[in-house]
């Protein structure tokens, strides 16, 4: 069976220890090679093919590598955070409070010396009404993070969109699209401005060459630390996701 066109999530699966997990595959006429990524999301793997890759090839490829899909689903297992648990927003710290009562809204309050964001309404909404507030502080700040560095630049963009990427912090389209992960709120500020600077930059330069990061340092000049913070914290922001009480 030979991959011509998009094929389902669900056509091949991947045995990690006992545990089948669903292996996606995704067409692309410009690959040359295969490429097999971890699925944050699903605990499977991601494979990228160029067309006409047979089925077989795509699940030799896999089964040659469950060793390395099972370290990666260990480094990167889920953090379900959820009612008195600890959570960062902007580089701080702050303890989950699911309230189960009115009003239902996400209020920041310090008692006693310590960081609280309570999450108002039913508890077992929390979760949703929670991720739904961070997309929107996520997007309020980000937005002004990519006007700001617009201008310094000289650069417009057309739109930012917020988005739940699996291994990605951010992306700029040829229409001049900016798409962030929401979860860069969690992260210090200086890393979501340089995020956004890195997406913006791309506006001028579609690539990462000197002059593209020329343009970022126009922008950040500090710009490696952060992207070093990224490399070394960014999986275990991935990884989180909220629960219920």
């Amino acid at each position: 069976m030979l991959f011509k066109s998009r094929p389902k999530p669900d056509t091949l699966t991947a045995n990690l220890d006992g545990d089948l997990v669903p292996v996606s595959v995704r067409l692309n006429a410009r690959a040359r090679k295969l490429i097999l990524r971890f699925d944050v999301e699903t605990g499977g793997a991601k494979v990228t093919v160029p067309p006409g890759t047979s089925r077989r090839r795509i699940q030799k490829l896999v089964e040659d590598n469950t060793d390395w899909l099972l370290e990666q689903r260990s480094a990167r297992s889920l953090n379900v955070l959820g009612h008195g648990d600890d959570v960062t927003l902007g580089g701080s710290l702050y303890r989950l409070q699911y309230s189960d009562a009115p009003p239902r809204r996400v209020v920041l309050h310090d008692r006693d010396g310590e960081n609280i964001l309570c999450v108002g309404g039913p508890a077992d909404m929390a979760p949703s009404r929670l991720e739904a507030w961070l997309k929107k502080e996520a997007r309020q700040r980000l937005t002004q993070a990519a006007h700001d560095h617009a201008e310094t630049l000289g650069f417009s963009f057309e739109r930012i969109s917020i988005g739940d990427m699996a291994t990605r912090w951010g992306s700029c389209s040829s229409r001049r699209t900016l798409r962030f992960n929401w979860r860069l709120i969690l992260a210090p500020p200086q890393v979501l401005d340089y995020v956004a600077a890195h997406e913006v930059a791309h506006l001028g330069e579609m690539n990462h060459s000197p002059a593209f990061w020329a343009l970022v340092t126009a922008c950040r000049p500090d710009w490696k630390q952060h992207r070093q913070w990224l490399r070394d914290n960014g999986a275990d922001l991935m990884a989180i996701r909220f629960a219920g009480k």
